[in-house]
């Protein structure tokens, strides 16, 4: 175990861990602060710490400039390369959804699927079932109850502000069963007339857009500057360099100001409720 900040670490939990557990030591070596290995890494202090601690996995980005600040051959773009490929690598949301957790607002577009905050358990089930390739029947159920117990943030005395934008097509694409698609059109129906979340649809007809096809997020944060997220199929991604974020949040403005209001959008979701009903 390795004592770091109060904690013990153990660097043999992940590929991230053990990546962490080696630039604390690297640094070390050299008598440096934190501060100092950010400095010459063109970094900041709180990412250093994030990597040594293995809770923001390092990006590519970081590995190499942090081979160059430490002068190690390449070590540490390696060692994110084993981490990115290890079937017992962490799980690719983990990162996200410890921020989704502490955020004090939460501004969510998709186009393919409802987002996991907003899922019921039915069509959980069905999304992450579908999406299985070789995985075990407890890695499936492990990754089911992860995403139903992210919602727990809802449900706090004080939650965070939720905006959803989505796009129309996804409330009639069959997830899952008739029951299952109108249980959680109804859910989705509930929280948009609710005080709860901003429920925001885009109509099938408006086009193109810049957010379209893909799946971002934006995360206000009470303790660091604000930060994306952006997800698809195979793939999942945080930025944190204020230039992208910037970026994607002009994105989703766009996204927003193409889609009805609140309650309009209520109104389209009542509808496909009743299409599957019938």
């Amino acid at each position: 175990m390795i004592p770091l900040a109060g904690k013990e670490l153990d660097p043999y939990t992940s590929p991230e861990a053990f990546l962490g557990a080696e630039l604390r030591l690297r640094r070390e070596a050299r008598g440096w602060s934190q501060t100092k290995l950010a400095a010459v890494a063109h970094m900041t202090g709180s990412r250093i710490a994030q990597i040594e601690l293995g809770s923001v996995p390092a990006t590519l980005p970081n590995a190499t400039a942090l081979d160059v600040a430490l002068e190690t051959g390449g070590l540490f773009a390696r060692l994110h390369s084993f981490a990115s490929m290890s079937p017992s690598s962490t799980d690719r949301v983990r990162p996200y959804a410890d921020l989704e957790s502490a955020a004090t607002a939460i501004s969510s577009y998709t186009s393919s699927f409802i987002p996991g905050l907003l899922q019921t358990e039915g069509y959980v089930r069905a999304l992450i079932n579908g999406s299985r390739l070789q995985d075990s029947d407890e890695e499936v159920e492990r990754r089911i109850q992860h995403r139903l117990q992210r919602q727990e943030i809802l449900h706090r005395a004080k939650s965070p502000t939720l905006w959803f934008v989505l796009e129309e097509e996804l409330l009639r694409r069959p997830t899952c069963g008739p029951e299952a698609m109108a249980e959680q059109l109804d859910h989705l129906a509930q929280l948009a007339q609710s005080s709860r979340a901003v429920i925001q649809i885009i109509r099938t007809d408006v086009g193109a857009h810049p957010a379209l096809g893909g799946t971002l997020c934006l995360l206000d944060l009470p303790d660091r500057p604000r930060v994306a997220y952006l997800e698809g199929a195979f793939t999942g991604q945080l930025f944190m360099n204020p230039e992208r974020v910037a970026k994607y949040a002009l994105a989703y403005d766009h996204s927003r100001i193409r889609a009805c209001s609140p309650a309009e959008s209520a109104d389209l979701i009542q509808a496909a409720m009743k299409e599957i009903r019938r």
